[in-house]
């Protein structure tokens, strides 16, 4: 070994690490952390009406976002990225230093990826602080953000691939528009494969996934990645086969599993109810709103108190156990619900009215129902339950002005007649108004 050679081999084998820092520090990485965090946050902000006061929606629709949205972002930056040496012409110079070509890749790829991930997570951060004070049962899923802080890593890596690999100038901009329509159309498919797509859908009302969801598809995602990676950087190329048959080992569970990566959450489907007569029930996640709802109810319940046949309990699942229960509609954010208020309370009651003396009846060959007609008797008591759902300047159907003139003990017995039959769907048993 000559003297001109030790220096170069020990450089070869000195730490990584001040290059990592090096890299991290300068050029498009910082900037893409920066991207990632300002696109998800405004994306976030101009729907925080939608989200804001529930975990579940939050994260759903910040996964969204950190998928079609930030995963091209961060694939065209790491595109752009990847060609660097192409544009700046430094690609032989490169080859005759003593660092592994791997290692120069790495070096240049990881940062991209760490700051994609760090944008994420203050994005993450600034929207469950935004839902904490609102909020009530249940908190953040940790697998959710495993999976995402992971998608946005392995499109990095692959991203960056294709930028070593296509050295056009326009190429970064293809790469995100690829990116998106690989992600956004298999959301529109049924088969379980979807699954295998982390921009799907993920539907977490009242269901959670399972234990083994974040591992597998973090394996899924990074390994497609880590393959890509050194199938272009290693000295052995076979080397890439590797993370390629972890990737294609775990597809077939993800596939094979389909619906059954989200299992039923207990505290969706327990029913938590008001003391008294009638109950006010809802799920468990929604516990903290049983007072505000019970308020917003107390006029239609107190009308109806008494009554026979009237709704032992008013609950917020489908389907109803018996005759004795009434639907009402969960307050979800974006419909009834803003930042832990429960809002537009007059038409809520409204459509609590109209399901309690609707009937599900069939209909014949022309469409017809073959039962009563709700407009009359039922529009009628629907009304007097809830005033709002007379339209301002709407005049009062003759039904309507008989039952309010009825004097409170006639009326109350017609309509222990109407309730005890409201499930009826024989026109004859249906009391006349």
């Amino acid at each position: 070994m000559t003297l001109t050679e030790a220096p170069a081999r020990r450089g070869a084998a000195g730490p990584a690490l001040p290059v990592l820092r090096a890299e991290a520090r300068r050029g498009i990485a910082p900037w893409t952390g920066l991207s990632t965090a300002l696109m998800l946050g405004v994306t976030m902000a101009a729907k925080a009406d939608d989200w804001q006061g529930d975990w579940i929606e939050t994260q759903s629709l910040l996964h969204s976002g950190a998928t079609l949205l930030a995963g091209p972002l961060v694939a065209a930056a790491a595109c752009w990225q990847g060609a660097r040496d192409h544009r700046r012409s430094t690609d032989e110079l490169w080859r005759s230093t003593p660092r592994a070509r791997w290692q120069r890749l790495a070096m240049a790829a990881l940062p991209l990826a760490l700051w994609a991930v760090a944008g994420y997570a203050v994005a993450l951060a600034g929207a469950l602080l935004a839902t904490w004070p609102y909020a009530g049962g249940g908190g953040p899923l940790l697998s959710l953000v495993v999976v995402d802080g992971a998608f946005l890593a392995a499109v990095a890596l692959l991203g960056f691939a294709a930028g070593v690999l296509c050295r056009w100038r326009l190429s970064p901009p293809v790469v995100a528009a690829l990116m998106y329509l690989v992600l956004g159309v298999p959301s529109y498919s049924e088969s379980p494969a979807r699954y295998l797509d982390p921009a799907v859908n993920i539907a977490l009302d009242d269901s959670l996934p399972v234990w083994w969801y974040a591992p597998a598809m973090t394996v899924w995602t990074l390994g497609l990645a880590a393959a890509a990676l050194t199938a272009l950087a290693a000295r052995r190329r076979l080397a890439a086969l590797v993370p390629l048959a972890v990737a294609a080992a775990v597809a077939p569970l993800i596939v094979s599993t389909g619906d059954g990566l989200f299992r039923d959450d207990p505290a969706a489907g327990r029913l938590v109810c008001t003391e008294g007569s009638p109950q006010i029930c809802l799920g468990g996640r929604q516990e903290h709103l049983l007072p505000q709802v019970a308020e917003a109810l107390s006029g239609l319940t107190g009308r109806l108190e008494g009554v026979r046949g009237a709704p032992e309990r008013y609950v917020a699942r489908l389907p109803l156990q018996g005759p004795e229960e009434a639907w009402i509609p969960p307050p979800n954010p974006g419909w009834y619900l803003l930042r832990g208020r429960l809002q537009d309370t007059e038409d809520y009651v409204w459509q609590v009215a109209a399901n309690l003396t609707m009937r599900d009846c069939p209909q014949d060959h022309h469409g017809n129902s073959d039962g009563p007609p709700v407009g009359a008797a039922g529009g009628a008591v629907a009304t007097w339950l809830a005033p709002a759902g007379l339209g301002t300047g709407t005049e009062k159907s003759p039904e309507l002005r008989r039952l309010e003139a009825m004097p409170d003990a006639e009326r109350r017995a017609w309509l222990g007649r109407y309730m005890t039959t409201r499930n009826s769907c024989d026109p004859s048993e249906v009391p006349a108004l």
